[in-house]
């Protein structure tokens, strides 16, 4: 069920609602006031795209009725590309205040798999080396959510199921940003088609490789290689006969990297199987598959991968694990991609938000990275409505940059750990594990606890507060 606590309190104008007179007191707009953004353009329809957008939606829309939404994707189709997704408590959280939730549960068995614990296991010896537990000791979600795994394109659809729902929120495919300018009063975007659109604030939501940051904001701060990829295929669960070692998800360490094994359908017909290992960035060209590619040569790549995920955990002391991938045929190869902290967020008109901003390493919270991103900046947007745009933008930044930063540096720290290790450092990693999964678990509990709608804002008027919360202030 939805949170029905996030729905959008009327406006004043809606009502005499004397109760929260004060708080409408506080939103008045001063005698002289920047004009609110009511054209907005989204550049990105992937999560942090369209979530965005359906937060400032939800924000705006109370104060400024004729609020138009328009969000602008490259490919002239939903991707299908980057496999099944982990959903933290904190993802559920936020999909559910934003109404997806709802419909992604209406998907039936595609809708994803829910995940009490990813749990861990030597892949060397088959031990058991402890969990990532999304339920507390009675097998309770954290505030009613626990984890989930999904396609990432089931998630894309039921986000866009949303978004047809909401009156001033829309979608355009097949526009691929070129550049960007702004004036005093209005931003461009200029798309390679030859199209244009203006509006009076830009959101680059483009993802890792975004071009509103290498052609616009941030020229300075090009996305660079981890050193490290993911590997990935999905196979029929009735083709493995080995005994799963694992109830929903399973991360199965070595020396040689890591292998997730994961469930991403409710029904447990699919398994999702993504490698993370070391790859020399030379490399990559010679795996890449593109469309249209002489088909000789992707069997070629595909036979290859093959053989690279055979080496590395086809000899695994769990059953299951050889069994998968010494089956698996259709891996494909992606890199993992960065933006280092530092880089410029925002200009005048145009601000950055997800993997546009800081892309890091993926780690358990990187859907709810995002989604942080779109609910924290809608509510201080609306805070701050009435103000310069920089004003609004620069709150954002001062409230969310330690937070990123710190995230980037943990998530660095973990995937080093997938880099190919020698004989000694591997036993190491396998002995320390337990310690770090256990003495890790309270700070993991805690955070699954977040919720981005109920954070104190920083700026102006104590008792403005999101609506999203069904928390209220008097006075």
């Amino acid at each position: 069920m939805m949170d029905l606590g996030y729905e959008a309190t009327p406006p004043p104008s809606a009502g005499k609602d004397w109760v929260n007179f004060w708080n409408f007191v506080d939103r008045a707009p001063p005698l002289e006031t920047e004009s609110v953004p009511r054209d907005i353009l989204v550049v990105g329809a992937g999560i942090a795209g369209i979530a965005v957008a359906l937060a400032l939606s939800k924000e705006l829309t109370p104060f400024v009725p004729d609020l138009r939404i328009n969000v602008y994707e490259r490919h002239d189709i939903l991707s299908t590309s980057g496999g099944a997704i982990n959903l933290t408590p904190v993802a559920q959280r936020h999909l559910d205040r934003l109404g997806v939730l709802e419909e992604l549960d209406k998907l039936g068995p595609e809708s994803g798999t829910d995940v009490d614990a990813i749990e861990l296991f030597s892949s060397r010896s088959g031990r058991s080396l402890g969990a990532i537990n999304f339920t507390d000791e009675k097998g309770n979600g954290f505030g009613g959510y626990k984890g989930r795994r999904v396609m990432r394109i089931i998630l894309s659809l039921a986000l866009l199921k949303v978004v047809e729902r909401t009156k001033n929120v829309n979608v355009v495919f097949g526009k691929k940003l070129v550049r960007g300018k702004e004036t005093k009063d209005k931003a461009m975007l200029y798309f390679q088609d030859g199209t244009t659109a203006t509006g009076d604030l830009v959101l680059g939501c483009d993802g890792v490789h975004s071009n509103v940051r290498t052609q616009w904001v941030s020229p300075e701060s090009p996305s660079e290689y981890t050193g490290i990829s993911f590997v990935q295929t999905m196979i029929d669960s009735k083709d493995v006969k080995a005994p799963v070692h694992f109830r929903s998800t399973s991360m199965n360490i070595s020396r040689h990297g890591s292998l997730l094994a994961s469930y991403c359908d409710r029904d447990h017909t699919q398994i999702f199987i993504a490698a993370i290992v070391q790859f020399r960035e030379e490399l990559l060209s010679h795996y890449k598959i593109e469309p249209g590619q002489d088909w000789r040569r992707t069997a070629a790549i595909k036979d290859a991968l093959c053989q690279e995920m055979r080496d590395r955990f086809g000899r695994s002391g769990l059953p299951a694990i050889r069994d998968m991938v010494n089956k698996a045929d259709d891996w494909m190869l992606y890199p993992v991609w960065q933006v280092r902290p530092g880089g410029r967020w925002y200009r005048n008109r145009v601000i950055l938000l997800g993997d546009a901003a800081h892309a890091m390493p993926p780690r358990d919270e990187s859907a709810a990275y995002a989604l942080d991103d779109a609910i924290l900046f809608s509510r201080i947007l609306a805070k701050h409505r009435y103000e310069p745009l920089p004003v609004a933008f620069k709150a954002y930044e001062d409230l969310r940059r330690g937070t990123v930063n710190a995230a980037f540096q943990v998530s660095r720290r973990m995937w080093e750990k997938n880099r190919d290790l020698g004989f000694l450092e591997g036993r190491f990693k396998e002995w320390t594990m337990p310690m770090q999964v256990r003495n890790a678990r309270e700070a993991r509990e805690q955070a699954w606890g977040f919720d981005a709608t109920k954070v104190q804002l920083p700026g102006p008027g104590d008792s403005s507060s999101s609506l999203y919360s069904s928390e209220k202030e008097f006075l």
